[in-house]
């Protein structure tokens, strides 16, 4: 392989990483929408959110916020409190079955990614992980912080967001 097919091999691993994602999403969206799960993943990785942050994070008007968030309350996936600084204040937060639900899909990845790693030589798994650590590395500059949401805060090798 020559240096001209290195993006076509890139971009063929990366469909591939794509597909292992929405396999391990694929059951929880028998439950939610894809929208309603990126809102489930910032209230458990991050805690109680207000909605115009939650808004602001995804890119969404605060309007479609409140649908979705209340379509979650309805199915008990979130709950509002009130804020312990201002009891004006509303913050949304996932529920223990929120909880379970993303460490679900998280865990699937896991595997299926462990499972692919397991079937390659100690050269190839060696270099795959090099290669995803440069990726880390050097995509630290691109805004990808609803992203990095996805992963447990141990795990992001993130700086502030």
């Amino acid at each position: 392989m020559d240096d001209s097919d290195d993006g076509g091999v890139a971009l063929e691993a990366s469909v591939i990483g794509l597909g292992l994602v929405l396999r391990s999403l694929a059951p929880a969206l028998e439950h939610v929408t894809l929208q309603q799960y990126r809102v489930l993943v910032l209230v458990v990785t991050r805690g109680r959110q207000r909605s115009g942050d939650l808004a602001a994070e995804l890119g969404l008007l605060p309007s479609g916020v409140t649908r979705i968030v209340d379509r979650l309350v309805r199915d008990g996936l979130v709950e509002r409190t009130a804020s312990d600084r201002s009891g004006r204040e509303v913050l949304v937060r996932g529920t223990d079955r929120a909880v379970a639900l993303v460490h679900e899909v998280l865990d699937a990845r896991r595997v299926a990614i462990g499972d692919l790693l397991q079937r390659m030589t100690g050269p190839e798994r060696d270099a795959v992980l090099a290669a995803a650590r440069a990726i880390v590395r050097t995509a630290g500059d691109e805004d990808l912080s609803d992203a990095r949401s996805l992963l447990p805060r141990d795990e992001r090798h993130d700086r502030p967001v």
